[in-house]
């Protein structure tokens, strides 16, 4: 992966941390990786990607890759969380405005979700794992995947 996303699983939790707006090529690395995943698991990934506060906001062409890596991801995860890290004003700008666009797009589903912290992925990765997810998130964190 490049500088710009570190990746790791635990359990069948796919973690990634951003630090700047994708790339073409971090979403082809991305994917691929994932696709690679997926069939040595032989169960679909939660995708769960933790985005630092500090990242700026995506322009055109970064939109346009992050909306590839939603749609092609959909094949290899059973949901996606998104974890807009941060409480200023842009931080939760960002989280209304894809939020938003969920509903306008009819996009919300199952699948999405969008979350100012780690701690409220916890309930869909119990029910989708079936287990406490309270040790893969504390060992997220201290692995530096999530605050």
């Amino acid at each position: 992966m490049s500088a710009a996303v570190r990746l790791e699983v635990i359990d069948r939790v796919m973690f990634t941390r951003w630090t700047r707006p994708p790339t073409k090529q971090d979403v082809t690395n991305l994917l691929a990786e994932a696709s690679g995943l997926r069939e040595r698991l032989g169960s679909p990934l939660i995708y769960v990607a933790s985005i630092d506060s500090r990242v700026k906001i995506p322009n055109a062409e970064e939109r346009s890759n992050l909306n590839d890596l939603l749609f092609r991801g959909r094949t290899m995860a059973d949901s996606a969380h998104i974890v807009i890290e941060g409480s200023d004003l842009q931080n939760s700008l960002q989280r209304v405005i894809i939020s938003g666009m969920l509903i306008v797009t009819r996009t919300y589903d199952d699948y999405l979700a969008v979350h100012k912290t780690i701690d409220s992925v916890a309930p869909d990765l119990n029910r989708r794992l079936g287990k406490d997810p309270a040790p893969i998130i504390q060992l997220a964190r201290e692995r530096g995947l999530a605050v």
